[in-house]
């Protein structure tokens, strides 16, 4: 009689032990000397308050939540007030005071910061970290701070193509370059003049562009130029604050200072706008402001404000004539170069999306970016990429909606602005046919420059094109005809 209940509490022992390895916490291995080691450091940042709070306003270092992401697929979180229950304590013997958890990389969410139960969290990789911990781990503090005291600047604006890459774009930018990188190693008595160079070109070139794509460069240069400031800030500054009970521990981890002094190429061009310019211009102009106004965070963290705008405020009215400055450079001369080089660098591809999108014949654009997902069918052998977000469709493309919005393409090049991927179809160009109807809510338009709603139908014909729509915008102008389309 009593094999039965000693049989039951067998098949017990070993259901317990198969439900323990099913949970993330259980399938992870071991903490490594590696992984144990960057928790130790992390451990040790967290006590570099005094820092934290001189290098920024009401910023105390101490409060942040780390998420470490380790190559096999492990996370470990470590200082978080509410771990999540997906979490699991670490058990094995640490070194470690304070208390970590592990969980599944599938469950943590991706990003710099994670939102981890409503609690901004700063996310390290464990890759390459340990010659670089201090700076990287503040980097990766302050993301999480502004991600709390300034959510909306923070939040990057989405343009996909679209940003002008014109010659004079690229000059101009180059330009803006070089003089920050003079006012950067500009002695006391001569930083205020290269400032004040700085801001008249800055403020001509985004003036010409365009505010959305100002706005633009302002996110990255606040989002990622901040950050990459304070933590050249740590590589020069953090040594002497590396006392107390772990100091010890992050010998060797302040990485090599000087990297606001190596981010300018010798040559400035396409690869400098391709690779991470704005991140690297803001953080040269913080380090500016620095000297030119040692105040200025705090009117960044109580406002938010852009530290380009109280650089302008700082030079106001002192400004000299951007053409004047300009001229130094030899404008017109790098623009012509300029444009030589960016018809060379494009790709065949380019050249055809931008025959229909940037032609001098006028086009149909069809903006479907507010729209829900739809089922989308295209010919693939017939598609030209130029890049992730642009494509062009030689056959067909068809694109259904529901309630009988749609959008299909017969035979027409068809230039494609895509979103996450080749079903996000976010706006759509081709060339204005010789021959087409607009009919709005039931009548014909009559096509003449303006802004058109419609509320319960549109249709559009042409040979090849059949455009439904239920609700939306229509805008013509002297580029072509703009539908915007609601629902």
């Amino acid at each position: 009689m009593r094999a039965e209940p000693s049989q039951a509490r067998l098949q017990l022992a070993l259901l317990t032990v198969l439900l323990l390895a099913a949970s993330p916490g259980a399938l992870a291995g071991a903490m490594d000397a590696r992984t144990q080691d960057a928790l130790l450091r992390i451990e040790a940042v967290l006590e570099m308050t005094e820092f934290s709070k001189d290098l920024w306003p009401a910023w105390d270092i101490s409060e942040t939540p780390f998420v470490l992401r380790c190559p096999d697929s492990t996370c470990y979180l470590i200082n978080h007030p509410r771990p999540p229950v997906y979490y699991h304590r670490v058990r094995e013997e640490t070194s470690l005071r304070t208390a970590v958890y592990r969980a599944h990389a599938r469950d943590v969410p991706s990003g710099d910061v994670c939102l981890i139960e409503g609690i901004s969290t700063a996310a390290l990789d464990l890759w390459g970290l340990a010659a670089e911990m201090v700076p990287r781990a503040f980097e990766a503090s302050f993301r999480a701070h502004g991600a709390d005291f300034c959510e909306g600047r923070m939040r990057p604006i989405e343009l996909l193509s679209g940003y002008p890459i014109d010659a004079w774009n690229l000059v101009l930018a180059d330009i803006e370059c070089r003089l920050l990188h003079r006012a950067a190693l500009a002695t006391a008595d001569s930083l205020d003049l290269c400032v004040r160079e700085f801001t008249s070109v800055r403020r001509h070139r985004r003036l010409r562009m365009g505010g959305r794509y100002a706005e633009f460069e302002r996110r990255i240069e606040f989002t990622d130029g901040i950050p990459t400031y304070l933590a050249e800030r740590c590589r020069r500054e953090a040594e002497s604050y590396l006392g107390g009970r772990f100091g010890p521990r992050l010998e060797g981890a302040l990485g090599e200072a000087g990297a606001l002094e190596r981010c300018f190429p010798e040559s400035p061009g396409l690869d400098w706008y391709r690779g991470e310019r704005f991140r690297w211009t803001g953080a040269v102009l913080c380090s500016v402001m620095d000297r030119l106004d040692p105040d200025w965070k705090k009117a960044v963290s109580l406002g938010c404000v852009d530290p380009f705008e109280l650089m302008c405020i700082r030079v106001k009215g002192r400004t000299p004539s951007a053409k004047t400055v300009l001229a130094r450079f030899g404008y017109e001369r790098l623009v012509a170069s300029m444009t030589t080089t960016i018809e060379e660098s494009k790709s065949d591809a380019e050249r055809l999306f931008e025959s229909i999108a940037r032609s001098e014949n006028p086009t149909f654009s069809v903006g479907t970016h507010l729209l829900s997902s739809g089922e989308i069918s295209f010919d693939r052998s017939r598609i030209e990429k130029v890049d992730a977000h642009r494509e062009v469709h030689a056959g067909m493309l068809k694109i259904e909606y529901s309630g009988g919005t749609h959008l299909h393409v017969l035979g027409t090049p068809t230039a494609v602005v895509l979103g996450n991927d080749e079903f996000d179809l976010r706006k759509v160009m081709l060339a204005m046919p010789e021959e087409y109807t607009v009919v709005l809510d039931g009548e014909e338009l009559e096509i003449k420059e303006g802004v058109y709603e419609f509320t319960r139908s549109l249709s559009v014909t042409a040979e090849g094109i059949s455009l439904e729509a239920m609700s939306g915008m229509v805008m013509v102008g002297a580029r072509g005809i703009s539908f915007i389309l609601h629902r």
